[in-house]
């Protein structure tokens, strides 16, 4: 006996507890999370571009910053060059400033002397550390004091002033040793003698 196949479509049985379907607002809730995953995966590659141009200005600002402090070093030696430089110049003027020609105040000692005394012996020494003194050691043949009065008038005239003195007297020999301090801006009245 043949039987003859009888296709089945519906294998469910009807059912009555059935939960009705979801409403519309719900329905949107994966709409919204696949929403949320493609705005998050925007998000982080617009915050790796940021990143990436942020760390790119960080360097720029490191490498600047690198090159000012190059520059301000490189400057700073600059200008301690220059003040050493300026101080240098500044002692040298100072130094020509004070350290007035000799040959004035010789050929005036040398003219203030009258036909009665001689010259033995005349030095003037220049303190290199300080030009604006000098030693005079001087010895002059003849018994007066006038003739060294004479020598220190004209010393005085030169604006020469007269510190530590030290005269003697020896076999009509009178020696006379001071240390003479040039006053920049004296008169010759301002300039006293000191005996």
């Amino acid at each position: 006996m043949l039987i003859h196949g009888k296709a089945i479509d519906d294998f469910k049985t009807e059912r009555k507890n059935i939960t009705p379907p979801l409403p519309m607002a719900l329905r949107l809730v994966p709409i919204l999370f696949y929403l949320s995953i493609v705005c998050g995966i925007l998000m982080n590659g617009i915050f790796a571009l940021q990143f990436a141009d942020a760390t790119r200005a960080r360097d720029q600002a490191t490498q600047e910053l690198s090159a000012t402090r190059a520059n301000l070093a490189k400057v700073d030696e600059e200008r301690k060059a220059l003040e050493a430089e300026v101080k240098r110049a500044s002692d040298i003027a100072a130094w020509v400033e004070s350290s007035r020609p000799l040959q004035p105040l010789a050929v005036n000692i040398a003219r203030s002397i009258g036909p009665e005394s001689n010259i033995v012996d005349l030095k003037l020494e220049r303190d290199p550390e300080n030009p604006a003194q000098l030693k005079l050691a001087l010895r002059l043949t003849g018994d007066s004091t006038k003739q060294l009065d004479l020598i220190l008038e004209r010393i005085a005239a030169e604006k020469y002033r007269i510190y530590t003195p030290q005269q003697t007297l020896i076999r009509g020999e009178i020696e006379y040793k001071a240390t003479l301090v040039w006053q920049a801006g004296t008169t010759v009245e301002s300039a006293a003698v000191t005996p």
